[in-house]
């Protein structure tokens, strides 16, 4: 009995360690994504940005960013080394994260966003491949879910206290200095800790051996002939708009149209954060128990209460804050259409070049189409309409959701 107890725990344990390093290796990519918009107010004067440059380091920034998502996939699955090619760019990312430390001008600082867009881009579409094919069915969304929200969720909390910290202390530049060394320590963790590339490409996703070695491994073109992969790479698109613009959009219209003071603006716009620590784990949960289309349906709907609850709702602040905690459900059930479902729909062979092209239009596309329409509507016709646009993309996240096929694997249900 103590043998197989030690059996039954031994899976839970490694379980247990990827997914926990896996989210912290997202946490770290998510606190420098977000670190350069915190410490702006530090480099634009030091280095004498003017709006337009600190537009340009934000844009371009997702270019090579979402191509490198899709490229890492592909070559992922060609080679079948997730394990190893995950570990090369951590420690890229950790080498490379200093750079826009160093820099003196806007040219040198463009340049090493650029390169850190490119290291950057492939972290989470390997991990979640990595879970997809380490971790069992029956837990596969919640550990999705948690890779994506958890670290990032509490280091997102931490980031603007602590950047800010390092800033008035030591100046901005400590700031991207501390990302180094604990993403080198996430990169020693995968060494030791993850079971080798044999070990992950032999386990498939929810697609069966026999299909698997029959159409074996496919290029973009075969798998955007699976229904479920081409809607999935809308709601990407629909998603990245929605969460882009409501961070982009909201804040203004919070001040500028409803007066309201920075603080209490702050707080409203962090429980966005709170939300999708807490969510990002109880909507993948539920997708486990009930299926992967009703969880995307339903928190798709809910999406609309956010945008809608910020420009019609007159009330107390304090119920406006849980109408936008409701509301930022998108974000926690992302990862269903994001990795989730791509995973369960094509051969284990083809996992990777899956969620990495789900990535990279998702963020190419909705990056690039939903803040610009937002931004051109509310010059149009006030920043109520950017909030409308937002509401849109939540409704057009459920209506394209019903179209899909459940891949929840047979045995979890």
């Amino acid at each position: 009995m103590p043998n197989e107890q030690s059996s039954d725990l031994q899976p839970r344990r490694s379980e247990f360690a990827i997914v926990t390093v896996l989210s912290l290796c997202w946490g770290f990519v998510i606190l420098d994504i977000t670190g350069i918009n915190v410490l702006m107010p530090f480099i634009a004067p030091n280095l004498r940005l003017d709006n337009t440059h600190i537009g340009l380091l934000e844009s371009a920034y997702w270019l090579p960013f979402g191509l490198s998502s899709y490229l890492t996939g592909e070559i992922a699955d060609r080679i079948g080394r997730r394990k190893t090619l995950f570990l090369v760019v951590m420690l890229l990312f950790a080498i490379f994260s200093v750079l826009p430390g160093l820099t003196h001008s806007f040219t040198s600082i463009m340049i090493a966003r650029l390169i850190m867009g490119l290291f950057e881009g492939p972290v989470l579409p390997l991990a979640q491949s990595i879970i997809a094919t380490k971790c069992p069915p029956e837990r596969r969304a919640m550990d999705m879910g948690i890779v994506q929200n958890v670290g990032s969720g509490v280091l997102g909390l931490m980031a603007p206290i602590l950047l800010v910290a390092l800033a008035v202390h030591w100046g901005w530049r400590a700031g991207f200095f501390f990302v180094a060394l604990p993403s080198l320590i996430c990169a020693a963790c995968i060494a030791r800790f993850f079971p080798p590339d044999r070990a992950l490409h032999d386990v498939g996703a929810t697609v069966s051996a026999t299909e698997a070695a029959q159409h074996g491994r496919q290029g973009i073109r075969e798998i955007l002939r699976y229904r479920n992969i081409w809607l999935c790479v809308i709601n990407a698109c629909l998603f990245t708009a929605f969460v882009l613009i409501a961070r982009g959009y909201m804040p203004l219209f919070f001040i500028q149209v409803k007066h309201m003071l920075p603080e209490r603006m702050g707080i409203l716009m962090s429980l966005l954060a709170v939300s999708g620590l807490i969510l990002g784990v109880l909507f993948p949960a539920m997708a486990d128990r009930i299926g992967r289309k009703p969880t995307a349906v339903i928190s798709s709907l809910l999406g609309l209460a956010c945008p809608l609850a910020a420009l019609y709702y007159g009330g107390p602040w304090q119920v406006l804050g849980l109408l936008m905690f409701i509301g930022w459900a998108p974000g926690s059930a992302c990862i269903l259409f994001l990795a989730t479902i791509p995973s369960e729909t094509v051969p284990a062979q083809s996992i990777s070049t899956a969620i990495g092209l789900t990535f990279a239009i998702g963020t190419l596309v909705g990056g690039f189409i939903g803040p610009a329409v937002a931004g051109w509507s509310s010059d149009q016709w006030g920043l109520q309409s950017s909030l409308l646009i937002d509401a849109g993309c939540a409704l057009a996240m459920a209506i394209v959701s019903l179209g899909l096929r459940e891949t929840r694997p047979r045995e979890s249900r």
